[in-house]
């Protein structure tokens, strides 16, 4: 009985034993196994601010059209303020009442000779059946002599009448162009943004064309210092659904002390009217190609800023110095260069030289 427990007692003391062993290399094999790490690469990144100002819109296409007392009085003005034009719409009218008359003539006689052509046609017709219908032994030969001179003259009298009728529509043709000179066109698309009627020294109207339009903006010397002609800009205007693109063309001193005029190019077709404001949204260059990371890539450690970079797997603390903070994004001036790994949400118990991996 005695040799029994021994034996039991032993077993259990084995069985101990290799657990103990077990639950040791487990602990050991935790301890050594690196961690695996979320990481981003160091990039170039160009840092910059916004400014906005407000600029009124002029057309670079306006079109005055005044009276032109050559062409005769001015019949009828055919369009009203706020209308939109087509390119060779017909805006003013002028009379000539000579001309006007002789059209008159013309048509009258052209529409007599077309119902001369219309008769004789209908004789030809006529004749030529007769002829086609004629019994030689029956119907004598005067007869039928007759009725071919009928049907020549029908034939001469409607190719004499289908004459005039091209004549007269060449004549007609001619005055009516001479007429529709008359009149004045609109010289692009556009929008009519003014009628003075018949008024000296004033344009008769006034067309805002569509396209190359500009913004004109009053900016401090702040703006003016680091705007130059050809930066891009961008045009946001409560009328457009989306911000469109533009172009400084100039900068200049204003009139007023310490401000400048600053003119911009709308790049984009759009429905502008003259007058209407915008926003014109510049940037200002704070640093470009500046080395950066994302700000949650920064660790910092009585008061001094780190970035842990992984090299060989292999982990390591380089001290950095920081600069703009924009967007979630850092830019480091010194102690890191392009496309280094760095650890994300980096941990202070991590030490240089530690074995990590990538996720």
């Amino acid at each position: 009985m005695n040799r029994l427990k021994w034996v039991a007692a032993g077993i259990i003391i084995v069985l101990l034993l290799v657990m103990n062993l077990l639950i040791f290399d487990k602990k050991e094999s935790a301890a050594i196994e690196a961690p695996r790490l979320e990481t981003t690469l160091s990039k170039e990144r160009d840092f910059s601010k916004k400014h906005e100002v407000t600029g009124i819109a002029y057309s670079k296409n306006t079109f005055d059209v005044y009276r032109n007392d050559s062409l005769g009085s001015i019949k009828e003005i055919m369009v009203n303020s706020g209308d939109t034009v087509s390119s060779g719409q017909t805006l003013v009218t002028y009379e000539n009442n000579e001309i006007e008359k002789e059209l008159r003539t013309l048509k009258r006689e052209k529409e007599a000779a077309d119902v001369r052509a219309d008769h004789y046609s209908s004789q030809i017709s006529e004749w030529e059946s007769e002829l086609s219908s004629f019994d030689e032994e029956k119907d004598s030969a005067e007869a039928k002599v007759r009725l071919q001179e009928q049907l020549s003259n029908a034939e001469l009298q409607e190719e004499l009448a289908e004459n005039e009728s091209s004549v007269l529509t060449d004549e007609i043709s001619d005055l009516e162009d001479r007429l529709d000179a008359l009149s004045v066109k609109s010289p692009a698309d556009g929008v009519v943004s003014e009628v003075n009627g018949i008024q000296d020294q004033k344009p008769v109207l006034t067309i805002v064309g569509q396209g190359n339009f500009e913004l004109k903006a009053e900016v401090k010397q702040e703006i003016a210092g680091f705007v130059k002609t050809g930066d891009s800009v961008q045009i946001d205007s409560p009328d457009q659904k989306k911000k469109l693109n533009g172009t400084v063309q100039t900068v200049l001193p204003s009139e007023e002390d310490q401000t400048f005029t600053l003119t911009v190019l709308v790049e984009d077709e759009a429905a502008w009217v003259e007058g209407q404001t915008a926003k014109i949204i510049v940037s200002e260059k704070l640093a470009e190609k500046a080395i950066s990371v994302p700000k949650k890539a920064v660790l910092k450690d009585d008061g001094i800023k780190y970035v842990l970079i992984i090299v060989k797997d292999k982990l390591y603390k380089m001290k950095v110095e920081t600069g703009i903070e924009q967007n979630g994004f850092v830019q480091i001036k010194r102690g890191l260069k392009k496309d280094q790994a760095a650890v994300l949400n980096p941990s202070p118990v991590f030490v240089s030289g530690q074995p990590v991996f990538k996720k």
